[in-house]
């Protein structure tokens, strides 16, 4: 069969669908228009009925919240030297438990201020947890340096770690015979944190054979006063972690206190 075949073949079935699709035409246009507009009249009804079935069903969804995105458990990251172990780890631990967080330690013994400043410890621990609460326990190692204000940029850089997370730096008990120069340097440089004075109960923690870690009775004293205190400074209207801003007198400049009553005790005279 040639080409010109194969176009006639076509062009007679053109002309048969065109034919078909006219006779169709005819046959809608010749319909009664009455007959069209009931059916269209009885098509749109049905469609109305159905949205109306739909509407009880819309208004329900609305009024009822999407579910909330997946609890997320709180941390509460508590770093420092070996003072963390001890008697606070061990006490604080059930107690931020009770309140729903995860309480993580991170103790380095013999660590000092620079460790912490210049390492990246803190930014692991901020970056890994994203803590709701920081807790400090650092400078033991520190004390015995002089002047202690050389030392003031590091407890700025550790704070400054933190990244505005509420924090609260938990002041070293000072032993008898250490200085007190220097956990007054941390209390006056360590805001925004909150400061928790441990010197306050200093002379009633009870002590290791070391006479400077506090035992398990003197930590156990040491942290349910920290605890106390942590309570009366929480500030739920703002958040569930939240602090209330620290009073002026808790960073504010002060003569060097003298728990043992050293000093006076110096001046004395002998018998």
């Amino acid at each position: 069969m040639s080409e010109y075949a194969n176009d006639e073949e076509d062009f007679r079935w053109s002309l048969t669908f065109d034919d078909s699709v006219r006779e169709a035409t005819r046959a809608i246009m010749g319909t009664d228009r009455r007959s069209v507009a009931r059916s269209v009249s009885a098509i749109l009804g049905m469609l109305g009925a159905f949205f109306l079935l739909l509407l009880p069903t819309v208004s329900g969804a609305d009024s009822n919240p999407s579910p909330s995105a997946p609890h997320r458990t709180p941390f509460v990251v508590h770093f420092g030297d070996s003072f963390v172990q001890a008697g606070l780890q061990q006490n604080l631990r059930p107690r931020f438990q009770a309140l729903g967080a995860r309480y993580i330690t991170e103790a380095k013994t013999s660590s000092w201020l620079a460790t912490w400043a210049s390492g990246q410890q803190v930014d692991n621990l901020y970056w890994g947890y994203r803590p709701e609460l920081f807790l400090v326990t650092l400078g033991a190692n520190d004390l015995l340096f002089q002047p202690a204000e050389k030392r003031a940029y590091l407890v700025r850089e550790i704070v400054q770690k933190m990244r505005g997370t509420p924090c609260i730096w938990i002041g070293i008990p000072i032993w008898e015979t250490a200085p007190t120069e220097f956990v007054e340097m941390i209390r006056r440089e360590s805001a925004p944190c909150r400061y928790f004075d441990s010197n306050q109960i200093t002379t009633r923690i009870s002590r290791q054979a070391d006479k400077r870690h506090p035992d398990a009775a003197g930590g156990q004293f040491w942290a349910d006063t920290f605890w106390a205190w942590y309570q009366t400074q929480r500030d739920p209207q703002r958040g569930p972690w939240a602090l209330k801003p620290a009073p002026p007198e808790e960073h504010a400049p002060r003569p060097d206190p003298d728990p043992w009553n050293r000093n006076s005790a110096a001046s004395s005279p002998l018998p």
